[in-house]
């Protein structure tokens, strides 16, 4: 059982809010990457490990051009040694804390100092995506394999070999946030010493891919942007880039063609319905507008009444898009009244349903309301 920490101080919880802001902030940081900082950093992670430190440190400007790196890897370059250098001094640490923190306060701990990233966790889904393509397909892979051995070809069938299972990303070191706070305000020094390499990477460094006598360093992206809902997102530039040029364009969320937004004043009506994928026709239509999607004619009316007009555009039964349009009541300085179109769940049959749903109420309920604006 935890002999101490059953609850925390007033001003450790306080504390907790502040590792959390300084940890998303090292997760998201655009700033190029502390080199020498992290090259000791790497050293001390694999001192950590009980390995060697590496013989190489290759640093590149973005993960695509690190694939292109370590598809070239050879056999002097040595095996990849990511559990040893992540995951085993992870569980060497955890199990050290755990002696000296009773699990609530660990729980806790972990919550607020390391919460979940969506964004950058979508982020670091698209670039294994990405690398994944430049990669190419396993028996391409098989062929290039330097050394070819048995676990290699049996890792790459069973899908873990590759940039997804061998390097380390923001996301990966996420948790190290609650250990820093395990060190520094609980003073868990001697408990989180293993992990002090990894920490110093983790606050100077993009991606990491480390072999026993190579470590690939990759450079932070320098440019990261989301939406207010943490979905990747930018309605003028790319939502995330490299320093080497190698971006992503994205919609709410959505990766999407760069000349959506670079020239979104060629959005047609046909391109739209001959869009194939379902989410960027969705994106298409947001970024040429609803309104001008409906008034170039679209949608069809199928509903009316005295909350709004409902449009629809079918194109397969289970595939449609609606939107509502509503009329502001409250009058512009010179006596008109502003149209708005809301995008609405297709299947809404009037527009008084659909302006509830708005508002996150029942049709019934709205219609109860004694004032609308």
């Amino acid at each position: 059982m935890p002999t101490e920490f059953e609850a925390l101080t007033p001003e450790q919880a306080t504390a907790l809010g502040v590792y959390r802001t300084r940890w998303a902030a090292i997760r998201r940081s655009t700033i190029s990457a502390a080199r020498s900082v992290a090259e000791e950093g790497v050293r001390l992670a694999y001192r950590a490990a009980g390995l060697a430190p590496p013989a190489r440190i290759v640093w590149c400007d973005g993960p695509i051009a690190l694939s292109h790196f370590a598809l070239r890897a050879s056999g002097a370059d040595g095996p990849n040694v990511k559990s040893a250098i992540l995951d085993r001094p992870h569980r060497q640490a955890a199990a050290a804390v755990a002696k000296r923190l009773h699990r609530r306060i660990r729980t806790e701990v972990a919550a607020k100092a390391s919460p979940a990233d969506p964004l950058v966790e979508a982020a670091a889904e698209i670039i294994m995506q990405g690398v994944a393509q430049e990669e190419g397909p396993l028996l391409d892979r098989l062929r290039r394999a330097r050394p070819f051995t048995w676990s290699y070809v049996l890792n790459a069938l069973l899908g873990r070999q590759g940039f997804r299972f061998e390097a380390i990303g923001p996301h990966d070191m996420s948790w190290l946030g609650a250990y820093d706070y395990y060190r520094n305000i609980l003073g868990l020094r001697a408990e989180t010493d293993v992990l002090q390499g990894l920490i110093q990477l983790a606050q100077s460094v993009g991606w990491v891919q480390p072999h026993a006598r190579i470590c690939w360093l990759v450079e932070r992206p320098d440019r990261l942007r989301g939406d207010g809902r943490d979905r990747l997102h930018d309605e003028g530039a790319p939502a995330l880039r490299f320093r080497d040029g190698w971006s992503v364009w994205a919609w709410k969320g959505v990766v999407i063609p760069s000349w959506l937004i670079l020239y979104p004043e060629r959005i047609t009506l046909t391109m739209i319905d001959q869009e194939q994928n379902v989410q960027i026709r969705r994106c298409m239509i947001e970024i040429m507008t609803p309104e001008r999607y409906v008034r170039q004619g679209g949608a069809v009316r199928v509903a009316e009444d005295e909350t709004g007009v409902l449009w629809r555009k079918t194109w397969l039964s289970a595939d449609a898009w609606a939107a509502v349009e509503v009329i502001n009541a409250t009058a512009e300085p010179d006596g008109t009244h502003q149209h708005f179109f809301l995008q609405v769940p297709a299947h809404m049959r009037t527009a008084r349903e659909a302006v509830a749903w708005t508002y996150g109420l029942s049709a019934n309920a709205y219609k109860r309301l004694v004032a609308r604006t």
